[in-house]
């Protein structure tokens, strides 16, 4: 009996950061801002870090490091990168439930870091997108958790893995992917089958097919926890979060913190925040606490991984300050 499957993405991920990644403003982009570095130029990238990445991985190891006993489902290749992996996974105490594939390669990830953190990511999905419900031996799977990540968009895999939960009484965490996202607003009827909802301001807009601002920012919040039968939360970033559950509507900032590389921030505040709601019992708080805590953390750090919190570090950060509205 696993305490906490996580079903998702499966890649090697390599970080350049370097002074002479610019970052330029262009309107063009709908974040105002693009990545811009001299063609036919050779440039120095005076940091470089090699790790284990994707939402898969990333999120069971959030989950291990804090003692749940984790299984991790994915797809990898025949190669010496998935050889790579599999023995970071073995060390982070996490169960492999790997399906190999014998034709495509393990996915792989080049992303650029600009000085102020932001980050670019080049990706080759590989075995990644091949993810099958034929890939699991489902008849004798145990957990009381599921957390689905990213799953290239397999609506298939996904609608079995939520029959499957609800045959057996298994509680859903769902933070989907971009191909599940851009399904708008036929993705309701998954978010509704989820006891735990998890998405971004951007993914939020996306799906609800609202164009996001500030100002629509509770519009947009407010259609998503209409249609969700359980809990739903909003992560903004450096902005901080919203949340809700059935009783009360909460809303958090982030502390001020160096930003050496924003990539995996996202998995890093869902392993924590569904560490800190299952650890506490369910409180709404301390799961916001820890899953602030988790990505302020792993910001700090190049790579997905190395400044994910372990189980001796559950209440050694600052709490932020969290306001509460009860729903009318």
């Amino acid at each position: 009996m696993y305490d906490i499957l996580v079903i998702g993405t499966v890649t090697k991920d390599v970080f350049l950061k370097s002074g002479d990644f610019q970052v330029v403003k262009d309107d063009r982009f709908r974040t105002g801002r693009a990545g811009c570095f001299v063609l036919g130029a050779k440039l120095t990238i005076p940091q470089v870090a090699m790790a284990s990445g994707g939402g898969g991985t990333n999120v069971a190891v959030g989950l291990a490091r804090q003692g749940f006993k984790v299984g991790c489902i994915g797809r990898i290749g025949d190669d010496s990168v998935a050889k790579e992996i599999i023995e970071e996974m073995k060390e982070e105490k996490v169960e492999l439930l790997f399906t190999v594939d014998k034709e495509n390669n393990t996915a792989y990830s080049t992303i650029l870091v600009s000085p102020d953190g932001e980050r670019t990511v080049l990706e080759y999905r590989g075995a990644n997108e091949y993810m099958s419900e034929n890939d699991i031996d489902w008849k004798d799977l145990k957990s009381k958790w599921v957390y689905i990540d990213s799953i290239s968009g397999n609506i298939e895999l996904l609608e079995y893995i939520l029959d499957w939960a609800k045959k057996n009484s298994v509680r859903v965490v769902f933070n989907p992917d971009q191909k599940l996202i851009r399904m708008g607003k036929d993705i309701y009827k998954y978010i509704e089958r989820a006891d735990i909802f998890i998405a971004n301001e951007d993914e939020y807009a996306f799906i609800t097919e609202i164009e996001y601002d500030e100002e629509k920012e509770e519009k947009i919040f407010q259609e998503i926890k209409s249609i969700a039968k359980g809990i739903v939360v909003m992560t903004k970033g450096p902005r901080g979060v919203i949340a809700a559950d059935k009783k009360n509507i909460y809303s958090a900032g982030v502390p001020d913190s160096p930003v050496v590389d924003r990539t995996g921030a996202g998995d890093a505040f869902g392993s924590g925040f569904v560490s800190g709601y299952i650890q506490s019992g369910g409180d709404m708080e301390s799961a916001i606490h820890f899953g602030i805590a988790n990505a302020t953390s792993v910001v700090k750090y190049f790579g997905t991984k190395k400044g994910l919190l372990k189980k001796d570090d559950r209440h050694n950060f600052n709490k932020v300050e969290i306001k509460t509205y009860k729903i009318v």
